[in-house]
């Protein structure tokens, strides 16, 4: 079974493509960002040291503060890496205890924001990047509700689209011109040869 990284800046449409894998042939998907979010609010060594490192309002009422803990790590790249480190291990010890259960798979997916910029790469066969114009991928952050200054701080601290592109193995074109359906299938059945 192969091990597929699936990456792109934020807004460049990761999650529609992962859903085209899972909708149209069954394909596992792991969305770390999901399952970081829920270690964080449930593991308690990652609660305790969020705590340590940022305080206790980190959780309002138990519950993770996602907007307090952003405005922290995108201010402060010293507390940023720390936090990745722990987070990012756990993430990854528990993408191959997810992937344990798929033995009779031809491939699956890990969905993550952050391959390159967390030194991934080498945890998977193959890398798909989903690149999509600034232009494009602001908007569809800005119809989600998200702040100009939030996202381009966001933005800033993910590698370029040309990074991405010269260690992935695969790319599709997420512009609204190139059809999503027909570079996934293309790439469904070179993972499936």
């Amino acid at each position: 079974m192969l091990s597929i990284g699936l990456t792109g800046g934020i807004g460049s449409g990761k999650t529609t493509v992962s859903k085209l894998f899972i909708h149209n042939w069954n394909v596992p998907v792991y969305f770390a960002d999901e399952r970081a979010k829920w270690l964080m609010q449930n593991n308690e060594t990652i609660k305790n040291f969020l705590i340590d490192i940022l305080g206790s309002d980190s959780y309002s009422k138990g519950t993770l503060n996602k907007k307090y803990i952003a405005s922290i790590i995108f201010s402060n790249e010293n507390v940023k890496q720390k936090l990745e480190t722990i987070v990012h291990q756990a993430v990854i010890d528990d993408y191959y205890q997810w992937k344990s259960q798929y033995k009779n798979v031809p491939y699956v997916i890990h969905e993550a924001a952050l391959i390159f910029e967390s030194k991934l790469e080498n945890n998977y066969d193959k890398i798909i990047s989903v690149i999509s114009p600034l232009p494009l991928r602001i908007k569809r952050l800005q119809e989600r509700g998200m702040e100009l200054s939030d996202i381009e701080q966001r933005i800033k601290a993910q590698t370029t689209d040309e990074y991405k592109q010269s260690l992935s193995d695969f790319i599709i074109i997420n512009d609204e011109q190139h059809s999503l359906i027909e570079q996934v299938l293309n790439i469904h059945n070179k993972l499936i040869q």
